[in-house]
């Protein structure tokens, strides 16, 4: 199916956090706390995708409040932190919003992310993911994991759902 045609009827899109929306590097303070450096532009993109009405979701294996935090500002709707059972989540979410799996994006990065992008009409993985999942995708960003990424793919859809 043509990227054009998978991202017409995309309803809802789905992120992993680390490596996605953010760079993947866990940054500590002399305290112990986890510091987590977020993207303005994939903000932007986030604001985007909710004015063209894909509802967003992540699903994240870390739990973190600064995290849930930035996600709630931003207006996230489902917020799914703590748990790598991700095929589970997503079943949940794919039933609450009774969409196919056609309806459906996932962006990852790293192997706990393909059971979901297996299963999703638009699977996207950024430009640093791991192999095994650039394998996966019809998409590949031309930014990084939190550089943008997300902004780079809601440009995309905008971009495809408009023309």
């Amino acid at each position: 199916m043509a990227l054009r045609d998978r991202v017409k009827k995309l309803k809802l899109l789905i992120m992993d956090i680390d490596g996605v929306l953010t760079d993947g590097k866990l940054y500590y303070t002399e305290h112990g706390e986890t510091i987590k450096v977020f993207n303005v532009l994939d903000g932007i993109g986030i604001k985007l995708l909710q004015k063209m009405g894909i509802t967003l979701a992540v699903i994240s294996g870390r739990d973190s409040a600064p995290l849930i935090t930035r996600l709630k500002e931003l207006g996230v709707e489902e917020i799914y932190t703590g748990s790598y059972k991700k095929l589970e989540i997503y079943e949940k979410i794919k039933e609450k919003y009774s969409l196919k799996d056609e309806e459906i994006g996932f962006i990852g990065d790293d192997v706990v992310d393909i059971e979901v992008m297996k299963k999703v009409g638009f699977p996207v993985a950024v430009r640093n993911a791991v192999e095994e999942v650039r394998k996966v995708a019809v998409y590949i960003t031309q930014r990084n994991g939190g550089e943008g990424a997300l902004r780079e793919v809601a440009e995309l859809i905008h971009f495809l759902k408009n023309d």
